[in-house]
């Protein structure tokens, strides 16, 4: 075997006997992305139905969806793409009056402020979010 060919097939073999155990997803970096309206179990236990839309808008904060279309319900979304773990959304749908009076409130399971720490700066991957129970559920 020539100098020349030692030097080519050397390397070549060295590097497809390296790439052969690669895993090139483990190499990637992915980010946790975070959107919409991050909203959490104690902003939830303030409302109260019968709240101006003022004083609902200084609790919650601006909506994520405000349609022309349907002026007396806010919904604020949220979506979360860990980089390990499923896609999260959640939901929570207010409804106003005529007299922009908060009648109503829909809300699934929302995490804590602790749970939302968490899963911020990313220590949090097992979200199980506690289910929402309002006094008046009970």
């Amino acid at each position: 075997m020539s100098l020349r060919t030692l030097l080519i097939t050397a390397p070549l073999a060295v590097g497809l006997i390296a790439l052969s155990g690669c895993n090139f997803n483990s190499y990637v970096y992915r980010t946790d992305v975070h959107q919409g309206n991050l909203v959490t179990k104690e902003m939830i236990d303030q409302l109260q139905v019968g709240m101006a839309r003022q004083q609902v808008l200084f609790l919650m904060g601006e909506p994520l969806i405000e349609s022309q279309f349907h002026r007396n319900r806010w919904d604020y979304t949220y979506y979360l793409n860990p980089r390990y773990g499923d896609i999260q959304m959640r939901r929570v749908t207010l409804y106003f009056d005529e007299q922009d009076i908060l009648t109503k409130i829909e809300a699934g399971p929302v995490p804590t402020e602790k749970q939302a720490d968490e899963m911020i700066l990313g220590r949090e991957t097992d979200f199980a979010p506690t289910p929402l129970v309002r006094p008046e559920d009970q």
